[in-house]
């Protein structure tokens, strides 16, 4: 199932499903409009199905295939057409963490800065936590980021002028837990969306020398759609393409798995990825997981400028960045012509 969250003029956001191919969606179903017991958000709604089973899943299955049935016929007032509704980030997580998963991003990032690939990244799947409050939905505008800079007493205000988007996989957590093994985690999956998280280089570099992580230069910003693909309609990560795109050109195209295991900076015999099951089983050993969790995936190989080293092309006002997932769609985001966040 291909779940959004959407909205319609003058109403309330709410959980709907989505008919029709991956990339060309026909249909949003309002799913509480079609059976009233069914949640009207998402958190609530994987709170209650989360594992894909019981009756709040029963009764929304039921309720997206007699919908496709009666479209042949008179169309309920709960069924849409794409161009009718507003979709909003599909999630509002209950908590946002990043994980740098992939040795390809890792090597050719430490190498377009001139440092050498740090060997703890092979101790432990390293992540930080992100800020759950500032998501952002398909089409919706981002920020450019200002921040105040302190230097010889005076007080200057500066926007950022590295500002780098993130192709990353975003993992929604079903039923929660503690001290999962990797064997059982996939059942801990919900189901997959796209996250973009959008990164303003330059203070992060600075924060970063500070010893506490990538934030400001992180948490601004996350961008989070346009929709959550069940786990069982989605699969394993594998042969789905992977694209970015910066105003209609590409700068990423390729296979998940050419991205991540075909890379040229990694080995044989070396890791080349945490998998979600083993950041599963690595957070629940120490603190309880949650439904409604998002997990970024770290920023898919090749998915993003600061790789690039000096040939990177940041992001500037007005430019419009694309990241697509074969099976998942598209997430476009447009940046702001100025730092204002309404």
């Amino acid at each position: 199932m291909r779940l959004v969250t959407f909205s319609l003029p003058g109403r309330r956001p709410r959980v709907g499903a989505v008919l029709g191919p991956w990339d060309r969606w026909q249909w949003v179903l309002d799913l509480h409009g079609l059976d009233d017991r069914i949640p009207v958000d998402m958190i609530s709604f994987i709170d209650a199905c989360g594992n894909l089973s019981g009756r709040t899943w029963v009764r929304a299955t039921r309720a997206v295939a007699a919908a496709e049935k009666s479209l042949a016929g008179r169309r309920s007032p709960s069924v849409h057409r794409p161009s009718a509704v507003r979709l909003h980030a599909p999630i509002a997580p209950r908590l946002l963490r990043d994980f740098i998963a992939f040795r390809g991003h890792i090597a050719r990032t430490r190498a377009a800065l001139g440092g050498p690939f740090p060997p703890e990244w092979e101790r432990l799947p390293a992540y930080y936590n992100g800020n759950h409050l500032n998501v952002l939905g398909p089409g919706e505008p981002v920020p450019v980021l200002e921040y105040p800079v302190y230097e010889a007493g005076e007080v200057g205000i500066a926007a950022t002028a590295k500002l780098d988007y993130e192709a990353e996989i975003g993992f929604v957590l079903g039923p929660g837990g503690r001290d999962i093994p990797a064997t059982e985690a996939s059942e801990h999956l919900f189901g997959v969306t796209i996250f973009n998280d959008f990164s303003a280089r330059d203070i992060q570099a600075v924060a970063m020398k500070v010893g506490l992580g990538p934030p400001p230069g992180k948490d601004w910003a996350n961008a989070l759609g346009p929709c959550i693909v069940t786990r069982d309609e989605f699969g394993p990560l594998g042969d789905q393409r992977v694209a970015v795109r910066i105003n209609g050109t590409g700068r990423l195209s390729g296979t998940y798995r050419d991205l991540v295991y075909k890379n040229p900076f990694v080995g044989e015999g070396q890791r080349a990825v945490w998998t979600f099951e083993e950041m599963v089983s690595f957070v629940s050993r120490s603190q309880k997981v949650h439904a409604g969790e998002v997990w970024g995936s770290g920023t898919i190989p090749g998915g993003c400028e600061l790789e690039k080293g000096d040939r990177a092309v940041y992001l500037r006002p007005k430019d419009v960045v694309e990241i697509e997932v074969e099976g998942i769609g598209v997430l476009s985001n447009p940046i702001a012509s100025g730092p204002s966040m309404s």
